[in-house]
């Protein structure tokens, strides 16, 4: 899929932004390609906004990583 330029500006920020993240560090279940990947798929199914693409990437890691030690209990 091709994409604009505009756009590929955005999914660069929104990956860098996510990877600098400590949610991004502490979920070992995901990698960067796999945050990626996800921001791709975001944005093919029409998602250009960065806050929203970045807020979907973390709610990935969050489901990634499982319960929260607070939820568990």
């Amino acid at each position: 899929m091709k994409h604009e330029p505009t756009t590929i500006a955005t999914l660069r920020r929104a990956l860098d932004e996510v990877v600098r993240d400590g949610r991004f560090h502490r979920c070992k279940q995901a990698s960067a390609l796999e945050v990626a990947e996800h921001l791709l798929a975001q944005a093919a199914a029409g998602e250009h906004d960065l806050e929203r693409l970045k807020n979907s990437a973390l709610e990935m890691l969050r489901r990634r990583a499982g319960p929260s030690r607070r939820e568990a209990a």
